[in-house]
């Protein structure tokens, strides 16, 4: 099968043609990993996971996924269609690293895929038994998993070599394969004699983590001995590669920007907040209000000079919001331009009306705009500044922007803050998705 006539499963494919949040829903009430892992399945992948149980244990962990080789075309494929997005990485072996939000839970699912089983700062210790680990796999609890000796000297080595630790959790899941382990494994059979794996089994089957941590710099230099050019040739392109991660990753890992906007008491600070804790990627607020709140001047002089720098302020503050995006942040407006789009008030409309034309084409054009919709009565009870008929005059008008603001998305924030919240998230994520795709 080619990597462009992957067929999806019926139940749990993404369809393009629905909403943007409907495409990233999955009718696997387990969550997006468990419906991309079905994915791989129905797409004839083989796979595996390289630490069994890592599904679903909590939203913070990366799913680490074992991928043949001559399948990885059609595995990307299979993960970007439901919507997750590749992170470009440099000098991490064969490591593609994917990320997406799950909107049934609301969280965040972090994909590692590999089609080799390496270990070290370099990756340098490359076993080369990938092939062989998939075809001895096993089936659990829906999942592809390696065989529970095989699986045992993968996390052994992870921890030895990788994490140069032994965490609690790994602990506890090498306890449980304390048994499994043989000398059939194609780990051990990739191991230098030097490395002794029977020591470190011995250490491992007494719980004495230390002194298996200790041997992490023997089991190195015996490998090194074994394979001095491999190792040698992989440690210098890994390490050249990562002194040059940071600029290749500029463009592609560049964050975005949304607006937030409607009348005072809509929830634009508390969505703001909301985003700013549960978002991915590091988030930045910058509150773009055009009429400050603070006491105005007490003489004309004063409020004309407001009123001449007020565009340089704005243009300070969208500066600002430049430098963050391209440090990888996303930022989020509290307001925008976009409120001199309503119609002046007050005196001397005539003179204000040119003035608030200049003001809303001040800044371009965020990449997702929100205009977050409560009726008139609603917003009253949450801020109590203006009367209802006041506000749902004002959420009218703001209604009338989507003619004028082709990309604006109406949200309906008269909902619990959580849905809010998840249905914000999923319209921002997908602008990231979209931009992946061009």
């Amino acid at each position: 099968m080619r990597s462009d006539q992957v067929t999806l499963p019926a139940q749990t494919a993404p369809a393009a043609g629905r909403h943007r949040m409907d495409r990233q829903r999955t009718a696997d009430d387990q969550g997006l990993a468990h419906s991309v892992l079905a994915g791989l399945d129905s797409a004839g992948v083989r796979w595996c996971l390289l630490r069994s149980g890592c599904v679903g244990r909590s939203p913070a962990d990366d799913v680490d996924v074992l991928v043949a080789a001559a399948d990885l075309a059609r595995a990307v494929t299979v993960i970007e269609a439901y919507g997750l997005v590749r992170l470009r990485a440099y000098g991490r072996g064969t490591h593609m690293f994917f990320l997406g939000l799950d909107p049934t839970a609301n969280s965040w699912v972090e994909l590692d895929l590999v089609t080799e089983i390496a270990y070290g700062r370099n990756f340098e210790v490359r076993t080369a038994v990938a092939a062989e680990c998939l075809a001895r796999r096993r089936r659990e609890h829906g999942a592809w998993v390696l065989a529970p000796s095989d699986e045992f000297w993968a996390l052994l080595l992870h921890c030895l070599l990788d994490k140069r630790a032994f965490p609690e959790r790994h602990v506890r899941r090498l306890a449980q394969l304390r048994e499994a382990p043989s000398p059939d494994s194609p780990l051990v059979r990739a191991m230098p004699p030097k490395a002794s794996p029977s020591t470190l089994l011995a250490h491992a089957r007494a719980e004495e983590w230390s002194a298996l941590a200790a041997r992490r710099v023997g089991f190195l230099a015996a490998w090194r001995l074994a394979h001095p050019v491999a190792t040698t040739r992989r440690c210098i392109v890994s390490a050249a590669l990562r002194v040059v991660e940071r600029p290749l990753q500029a463009w592609g890992r560049r964050g975005a920007s949304v607006a937030l906007i409607g009348p005072d008491g809509a929830g634009k600070s508390t969505l703001a907040e909301g985003i700013e804790s549960a978002f991915h990627f590091p988030v930045r607020r910058i509150y773009m209000g055009l009429w400050p709140s603070a006491e105005p001047p007490r003489n004309p002089v004063g409020q004309g000079l407001r009123i001449l720098l007020r565009p340089f302020v704005v243009w300070r503050r969208y500066l600002s919001s430049v430098r963050h995006r391209a440090l990888g942040r996303l930022v989020v407006f509290d307001r925008y331009v976009y409120d001199a789009l309503l119609p002046p008030r007050g005196s001397l409309r005539w003179l204000k009306r040119p003035y608030f034309q200049l003001l809303s084409r001040l800044c371009p054009a965020p990449d997702v705009v929100l205009l977050l919709d409560v009726p008139g009565p609603v917003m009253h009870l949450r801020s109590g500044e203006y009367d209802p008929a006041h506000l749902e005059a004002e959420r009218a008008q703001f209604r009338l922007l989507r003619r004028r603001i082709p990309h604006l998305e109406r949200v309906d924030a008269h909902r619990p803050r959580e849905v809010v919240l998840a249905d914000a998230l999923a319209r921002i994520w997908q602008h990231y998705v979209d931009r992946a795709a061009r």
